[in-house]
């Protein structure tokens, strides 16, 4: 099968074909990262097809020597980033299961025992969700691609033209940064039940 990078030459060369395949590959993962971003479906098609036409008017900016797949979804991502800073209102994300990981870090399984203290699943991730938008800009795109998709930290790295490195310490801190945000609406609503100290 030719590359995306040959596919990248051809559309360059005035054949609209080898785009037409480009967007046939790549719709379904940008679509992923933009909807699972947004959560929004409509939105999100929106969203996906502007990437797209991003994608063509500034695919002579393209390094071919790399990898096209972190390029296009850099844009996805930037372009998802735009629109939520946009809004005006929260959006509402729904967290897949590798958000349980996150869960479990941000609260006491004695908390949870307790059938009076608990949050039903539903309040817990609107929680996150809602203390997920008060995060900077940069906390907010790493822990939604980190916890969001299922892309790890050496293709976030890619993504955000960042190193791994930069990408750990950026999701430890963003983890960091949303348990006090977490903890402060927890504390302001009168919850004075016992948590695990800030490490």
């Amino acid at each position: 099968m030719i590359s995306d990078e040959m596919l990248v030459g051809q559309i360059l060369q005035g054949e609209l074909s080898a785009f037409e395949e480009l967007v046939n590959r790549y719709k379904k993962p940008v679509f992923a990262i933009v909807y699972r971003m947004i959560g929004q479906y409509q939105e999100a098609e929106d969203i996906s097809q502007e990437v797209f036409i991003t994608v063509y008017e500034k695919l002579h900016q393209f390094d071919r020597t790399k990898k096209f797949s972190p390029w296009i979804y850099r844009i996805a991502t930037n372009s998802s980033i735009s629109a939520l800073r946009k809004k005006k209102k929260v959006v509402s994300l729904s967290f897949d299961e590798n958000i349980s990981k996150l869960e479990d870090q941000l609260h006491n399984p004695l908390y949870f025992s307790d059938p009076h203290l608990m949050f039903e699943q539903k309040e817990l991730k609107e929680e996150i969700d809602s203390a997920i938008q008060e995060l900077n800009d940069n906390y907010q795109a790493v822990i939604i691609l980190r916890y969001k998709t299922d892309l790890n930290n050496q293709e976030i790295a890619e993504i955000l033209n960042l190193s791994k490195e930069n990408v750990e310490v950026k999701v430890h801190r963003a983890r960091k940064a949303l348990r006090k945000v977490i903890l402060k609406r927890m504390q302001e609503r009168g919850i004075k039940n016992e948590m695990p100290a800030n490490r």
